[in-house]
């Protein structure tokens, strides 16, 4: 006795096992794209607030510099609010995409 196969033999050897890496949905390629420009773009204003906050402590209390801060903290601000994911502790990619659980 072969053992049940539900598979015609024919159709058997065109069955293969794939991994998520072996052929990358569009969906996430597409996703990854939009989501390293706004990663970068959140970075940096985060590094330029930080900056920012650095010199007006060193140099003290600056117009400029107190508008620049404010400027970027309502930037980064803007940016957590309409992309929530930036604070997730958990990977979008893996909410998206990873095993269900």
């Amino acid at each position: 006795m072969a053992g049940i196969n539900l598979i015609p033999e024919d159709k058997e050897k065109d069955l293969t096992i794939t991994w998520f890496y072996d052929d990358i949905p569009q969906e996430y390629r597409d996703f990854r794209k939009f989501a390293q420009a706004v990663e970068q773009e959140y970075q940096e204003l985060q590094k330029l607030l930080a900056e920012a906050t650095e010199k007006l402590k060193t140099e003290g209390s600056d117009a400029e510099l107190q508008a620049r801060e404010k400027y970027l903290k309502k930037r980064i601000d803007g940016m957590e609010k309409k992309f929530p994911w930036l604070l997730s502790e958990l990977l979008l990619e893996y909410a998206l995409w990873g095993v269900p659980h």
